[in-house]
């Protein structure tokens, strides 16, 4: 019997569209129809949120050109600003909760020149608990909650790539009379 209402629970949570966060449930919705190339263009090419977003690309199936030809995108990342701040205080007037907010300052351009503004940004924020006490296991849940705020980012940025690509794909050229 508790077989049974486990299997229900489970079906029931899968079909109302439930799944864990950051889990690649979503991600399919994002992927490219058409092939699109793609250059990257940062200061830091090691930076933890260009190996976020390389790995999006690859899983999205969008080539990483080194030089950029007549189809591809430029995408260029000028930088990350992560901001810490206390977001709330205990009874014993010692911080409880800090919030984050990661922000990064990009630009997309294609051969023709500049597509998105030079000053364009995608933004995301999250809350964490902190405890005095135990201070090992906040450091490591800060460095979930950055890993999975850079995630965001990159798709954030990557549904922006899509959004232009398909645009650029759609509007119709003027034929000669």
């Amino acid at each position: 019997m508790k077989k049974i209402i486990v299997s229900l629970l489970v079906l029931t949570l899968t079909a109302c569209g439930w799944h864990l966060r950051g889990s690649a449930a979503g991600e399919d919705k994002l992927a490219m129809t058409t092939p699109l190339d793609l250059v990257i263009v940062t200061k830091d090419d090691h930076s933890p949120l260009i190996n976020t977003l390389r790995q999006a690309l690859r899983s999205y199936k969008i080539n990483e050109v080194t030089a950029a030809n007549a189809t591809s995108l430029t995408l260029n990342l000028n930088r990350e600003v992560m901001d810490k701040r206390t977001a709330g205080v205990g009874s014993d007037a010692l911080t409880s909760a800090y919030e984050i907010i990661l922000r990064v300052d990009y630009s997309i351009s294609n051969a023709s020149g500049v597509i998105t503004p030079l000053d364009t940004s995608a933004r995301t924020s999250r809350t964490y608990n902190y405890n005095v006490n135990n201070a090992n296991s906040a450091a490591q849940e800060e460095e979930l909650v950055l890993r999975e705020m850079r995630r965001e980012l990159a798709n954030t940025i990557l549904r922006r790539i899509k959004n232009l690509s398909a645009k650029a794909t759609s509007t119709p050229t003027p034929t000669a009379q």
